[in-house]
């Protein structure tokens, strides 16, 4: 079985999936795979360095992702660019290792943690959609901590995401993370069950 594992920034979705880690399940990581992708020598980088300028570059050669995010959440069409040049290779190395997990893997529960699994429409990959939402002003204190941003910075990241109660329509499954660490591992481990009965 696969799930796709979504929900709006700073909802979680690492907690979620880590206690589905936990309960058994595989978890292949989009954000670590895009960060693959767009590793050195990649074709993937040289696409952004010769698209944004090689001020999206450290020193050392390496994405400085933060400068790059800036430019894009500030700008849509720029935004629409990157994803253009990133998703395709990002899809095919999730595709990768989609097959050889089935293959190596049958019956076993992969997981999909993908931010923009619907935006992307690969809620037709899966078997079902997990979201994980949160409550907005929880979800605006743990952006601004997390990426120590200002709260223009956050509104403007969180203004760029397909709404919440859009992507509630395409859920089989909702967990709410807006309380406790155990409140939360209490909803995983139940729907878990619903899947896994043994």
């Amino acid at each position: 079985m696969i799930i796709g594992l979504t929900g709006v920034i700073a909802s979680g979705k690492s907690s979620v999936a880590k206690y589905l880690k936990q309960l058994g399940a595989t978890v292949i990581d989009a954000d670590q795979v895009a960060r693959q992708v767009v590793s050195p020598g990649t074709p993937a980088l040289k696409e952004i360095v010769a698209t944004f300028g090689p001020g999206v570059l450290h020193r050392d050669g390496t994405l400085n992702r933060k400068a790059l995010a800036n430019l894009v959440f500030a700008n849509a069409a720029a935004r629409k660019q990157l994803e253009k040049i990133t998703h395709p290779h990002i899809e095919t190395a999730i595709n990768k290792l989609m097959k050889e997990f089935k293959e190596d893997h049958p019956g076993a529960v992969l997981v999909l943690e993908i931010p923009l699994l619907i935006e992307v429409g690969w809620q037709h990959k899966v078997d079902q959609v997990w979201l994980v939402t949160v409550d907005e002003e929880v979800q605006l204190k743990r952006l601004m901590e997390r990426d120590k941003l200002t709260l223009p910075q956050a509104l403007q990241r969180i203004a760029s995401q397909m709404p919440l109660g859009e992507k509630k329509k395409y859920a089989d499954v909702i967990i709410d993370n807006s309380g406790t660490p155990e409140n939360t591992r209490l909803q995983v481990e139940t729907f878990w069950q619903q899947i896994n009965p043994s």
